[in-house]
């Protein structure tokens, strides 16, 4: 089965910090968008790509942001992305394009970019995987990809510089009819696609990207299905509670018992998702040795630290305090 479709929770909390620095209300729009307020101190991890572009919709529609969102890789400072660092070894930019293409995924999983050659030019193109047709936010997000790709291609032909093609997924009554940034150039609307029309000349320019080292923990890679993806979201949640079946539906836009139908047509069960998520997190606490097996139980979400130390016995075969000793013995024999 296919995975959620995920976006870097770093690339969130870039978005949310520079909402919050620009004066908006940005705690406002987080309950209605669905995302944990933990991201933005802790910002590691995955997100549902549809919660971050449910955020740049409702904050695009109660704040009108408009064209806020075509200076956002500017504001945001695009080189502390991580995919931009093998950037920085490109000699040319048809280079750093094949470096982006290659590596932005890492980031935003949910899309995908190429770089395909037709003729005298050359499409530097972002499609989305997965049907995103009634996601709210699709506006602020196509505005803010328009945003990178110019940025990355101004780097070898200057800041002024714009494509005579265009390809829009919106149509010819969105975002591109209220802005005049674009005037000269041809644009096609209700595209499957975002393309931008590159000349090939434009390939073998010199060009110097420099890397701006990001804060935070580097991203593990988004994983391939949908149970380990449905874990990526669930584990920003899992401060002081435990996994809640509701909470996980309302974060894939989707009905508790449509995620059960899923996860049973991949041989499991919410329980054992569930199971999986606490048992991991309590692993983790147990080994970074600041917290008591009180105080990890009550972080999960236990009333009783009894009833973690029965949970985890059910599943390690020793109780947590056992667990925890034979860990740190066999770091001091190491």
């Amino acid at each position: 089965m296919e995975p959620i479709p995920l976006i870097s929770a770093g690339l969130m909390a870039r978005i949310a910090g520079m909402l919050g620095a620009s004066g908006v209300p940005i705690e406002r729009y987080l309950e209605g968008s669905r995302l944990s307020p933990v991201l933005l101190e802790d910002p590691v991890g995955f997100v549902p790509g549809r919660c971050l572009w449910a955020l740049c919709g409702l904050t695009n529609q109660g704040e009108g942001l408009g064209e806020w969102w075509l200076d956002f890789a500017t504001r945001a400072d695009w080189r502390r992305s991580r995919w931009v660092r093998p950037m920085a070894h490109a000699a040319t930019l048809g280079d750093a394009l094949r470096s982006m293409a290659f590596h932005y995924s890492r980031e935003i999983p949910m899309n995908q970019v190429g770089l395909t050659l037709d003729g005298p030019v050359a499409w530097l193109w972002r499609r989305r995987l997965g049907d995103t047709h009634d996601w709210t936010g699709s506006d602020p997000a196509e505005m803010y990809t328009v945003s990178v790709l110019l940025e990355v291609v101004r780097q070898a032909a200057g800041p002024g510089w714009l494509p005579e093609r265009m390809k829009v997924q919106c149509p010819d009554s969105g975002w591109t009819a209220a802005t005049g940034r674009f005037a000269g150039v041809r644009i096609e609307h209700d595209q499957p696609l975002l393309a931008l029309a590159v000349p090939t000349p434009l390939l073998s320019l010199p060009v110097s990207i420099r890397a701006r080292s990001p804060a935070g923990v580097e991203l593990e890679p988004a994983a391939t299905d949908f149970q380990g993806s449905l874990r990526q979201v669930l584990e920003p949640w899992l401060a002081g509670r435990l996994p809640d079946q509701q909470l996980a539906a309302d974060l894939l836009w989707t009905s508790p018992r449509s995620l059960r139908r899923r996860l049973a047509e991949e041989g499991t069960s919410w329980r054992a998702v569930a199971q999986d998520l606490v048992f991991s997190r309590a692993v983790e606490r147990l080994l970074d040795g600041r917290r008591s097996v009180r105080e990890i139980a009550e972080e999960l979400g236990y009333s009783e630290a009894e009833h973690f130390t029965r949970f985890f016995r059910s599943r390690a075969g020793i109780p947590p305090s056992r667990y925890r000793e034979q860990v740190e013995h066999a770091r001091e024999l190491a």
